[in-house]
């Protein structure tokens, strides 16, 4: 599933990353990468951004960057 798929209070693990570059870079940097846990905390209405817990730091990122990233759910 797509991180962008979550729903707020849902924990789930970061199972790959499908973004090159730059990108990949930035989201590695704010502790965003395989076998990392995040929280969805909060999503903007009409389809904007997500408010992520990663690592004991808040993580906010577009909804188009969010699709580039799959996780696993995991248990509440």
């Amino acid at each position: 599933m797509k991180l962008c798929e979550l729903i707020p209070g849902q924990r789930a693990e970061v199972v790959s990353v499908n973004a090159g570059g730059v990108q990949a870079a930035r989201l590695r940097a704010l502790g965003i990468a395989a076998g990392e846990e995040v929280t969805l905390l909060r999503r903007a209405p009409f389809g904007g951004g997500l408010l992520l817990s990663c690592g004991g730091t808040r993580v906010a990122l577009r909804a188009s960057v969010a699709a580039c990233i799959f996780v696993r759910e995991l248990a509440p």
